[in-house]
């Protein structure tokens, strides 16, 4: 049985606080995710306007490099020790689910948003035994239902077992929502189309025009086989035989937490190649957006890919796959070309395409791109659509 929303133990609610006689209390919102990093890198935004709002924002995750980054922004912060990517041990997952419930008692929050497939699984099954109200929000559906079989399976039940009792489970796509089309009641679906960009932070302003002899196309993510990164590293093979005017910036780094990650022994032979270059994640991206002319990111399914959309706000073109999340953000011929996921021949041609458009034309497309996320894809929209989520719970 979920809490009586509007009133809370007597305590008016609204803005963030509960006020009874003298007692003045802030509502908690826990922010559960599987890393720190997603939370700081994805959820910024939304966490900051909430705590200035005067809710109290509390973050729940595996401690990694960006923890101590969410600590300085003033969040409170609690430890997921039992929280593995990759792991398929029932054992491990209910000892996560116990240690979601102990949390959470300890808690005691109003409200918990989760993220990504185990914190939207076991956090939400927490706050589904516990009557505390969850929003569980799907960020892609991933190497799981790429490869379907029994585990989608399984992971559609669980999603399942789970979504029946959230408030509300937000989509970033139509096709995921289309995916798990009879898991949730359709009261509870609501679409908001990804986690949103700062169009100021991210903008063309930011850069300074440089010459340069080569025509750049870069990735930024991890290195992951479903985000096609092989297939961008065969397709560059084939361009290199025709042109050697180019680089690859291949700007992230593996993911050993991730079955999907390649390995150290494929990195190695990647970075011997002449047009590639492997350069190291960085916090801040925008000096490699400003000198690449093309983002490209071959995935094969995402929920709605942040990198390209922070690259279309700076006036970038993009080549991406025809595929659940990113066929979202490119109208192939406008802003970018869409290519057939998992195909070395087709992302090939549309590299070459790219590499033979004047600079005007390239120009117009990034202006297209950047007027899209603008109209649909800015951190205010994204931030104003979950605020009106959270408003019709607290």
């Amino acid at each position: 049985m979920f809490l009586n929303f509007g009133k809370k133990d007597g305590y008016e609610m609204g803005h963030g606080l509960m006020v009874g006689g003298d007692k003045v209390e802030r509502l908690k919102i826990v922010f559960s995710s599987n890393t720190s990093f997603s939370l700081y890198n994805f959820r910024l935004g939304l966490m900051r306007r909430l705590k200035n709002l005067g809710y109290e924002v509390i973050a729940i995750a595996p401690k990694d490099e960006y923890t101590d980054e969410l600590l300085k922004e003033g969040f409170k912060y609690f430890e997921v020790k039992n929280l593995s990517r990759k792991g398929k041990n029932p054992f491990n997952d209910l000892k996560l689910l116990w240690e979601y419930i102990r949390l959470f008692k300890k808690i005691k929050p109003d409200l918990v948003i989760n993220y990504t497939i185990k914190p939207n699984i076991y956090g939400g099954l927490a706050g589904k035994i516990l009557g505390i109200p969850y929003i569980n929000v799907v960020t892609g559906l991933g190497y799981v239902f790429v490869r379907g079989g029994a585990l989608a399976k399984l992971v559609k039940f669980l999603y399942w077992l789970s979504f029946r009792g959230s408030n509300f489970v937000v989509f970033q796509n139509t096709e995921d929502r289309k995916e798990l089309k009879g898991v949730i009641p359709e009261n509870k679906v609501a679409e908001i189309l990804g986690s949103g960009v700062n169009t100021e932070y991210f903008s063309p302003s930011q850069c300074k025009e440089t010459e340069k002899d080569r025509f750049i196309f870069l990735f930024v993510g991890r290195f992951l086989r479903d985000k096609g990164i092989l297939e961008l590293v065969s397709a560059g093979k084939l361009l290199y035989q025709k042109r050697k005017d180019f680089e690859i910036w291949l700007l992230g780094g593996l993911d050993k937490g991730n079955p999907e990650s390649i390995s150290n022994d494929e990195l190695e032979k990647i970075e011997k190649l002449p047009f590639i270059q492997v350069l190291p994640f960085a916090r801040d991206v925008r000096l490699f957006l400003c000198n690449c002319d093309c983002m490209v990111l071959p995935s094969y399914r995402e929920g709605l890919p942040k990198s390209l959309l922070e690259a279309m706000a700076m006036g970038k073109t993009v080549i991406t796959t025809d595929a659940p999340g990113c066929r979202e953000v490119c109208l192939n011929g406008v802003n970018g070309f869409l290519v057939k996921p998992k195909d070395i021949e087709s992302l090939y041609r549309a590299m070459l395409e790219m590499l033979e458009l004047s600079q005007e034309e390239r120009l117009k497309m990034g202006k297209e791109g950047k007027r899209l996320v603008e109209e649909r894809f800015s951190e205010e929209i994204v931030i104003e659509k979950y605020l009106s989520l959270i408003k019709k719970i607290l």
